[in-house]
């Protein structure tokens, strides 16, 4: 059984956007999809309504199945640790589409299942460390261009602050929450919802 799991961080951000690329994916390799599981929520979250629908629906041996691991994870080491916990303690097996590595999934026999699960479990430890430090590294540039600003005095009043709107905008395209923006930007909730208005305006 192959379970799609799709998420986008925001409301304004289409998680369906992949659906169409991974039904043609999965139909070169000869595979259907058993269940779809989409939300709008952030992969700095733990806690996903539909991801736990998706490990409660699953049995042994079925594929999670993501377009990129940082749809899957954008968590901390520890949380990483307790949601491959579960999908361990589950049984799923997690194919990345633009991981060729643990596609080996879809055709593996069983005496090829423990040296293709060690390398896949490698290769999405490495993914999901990466996914975490562009997520943070992300975080840390947008707090210090704030911060640069500030000591360069851009910031005049109630003036419109370009800078901060920049910094605002850049973090929504990278698929950051409302409230995570807020608290790196330090921004008024109006702000981000209004930023995001004129991203959707200008597409």
């Amino acid at each position: 059984m192959i379970r799609v799991y799709m998420r986008a961080s925001t409301d304004d951000q289409d998680a369906d956007r992949a659906k169409q690329s991974i039904k043609d994916f999965l139909k070169t390799k000869g595979c259907a999809v058993a269940g779809w599981y989409t939300e709008n929520i952030s992969g700095t979250k733990l806690d996903r309504p539909e991801l736990s629908r998706l490990i409660n629906d699953s049995e042994s041996g079925d594929i999670l199945f993501v377009e990129k691991l940082d749809r899957l994870t954008r968590l901390p080491y520890e949380q990483w640790e307790s949601l491959k916990a579960k999908l361990r303690d589950k049984g799923l097996v997690v194919v990345v589409q633009d991981q060729p590595m643990t596609h080996s999934a879809f055709a593996e026999s069983d005496n090829d299942t423990f040296t293709s699960r060690i390398l896949t479990a490698f290769i999405l430890d490495l993914s999901a460390s990466q996914a975490r430090d562009d997520y943070e590294t992300r975080r840390v540039r947008a707090a210090q261009g704030i911060k640069k600003a500030k000591e360069q005095g851009k910031y005049k009043g109630r003036s419109r602050d370009y800078v901060k709107r920049e910094a605002i905008r850049k973090l929504l395209l990278a698929g950051d929450t409302y409230s995570s923006i807020q608290q790196v930007i330090g921004c008024s909730p109006y702000l981000v919802q209004q930023v995001s208005r004129e991203l959707k305006q200008a597409e």
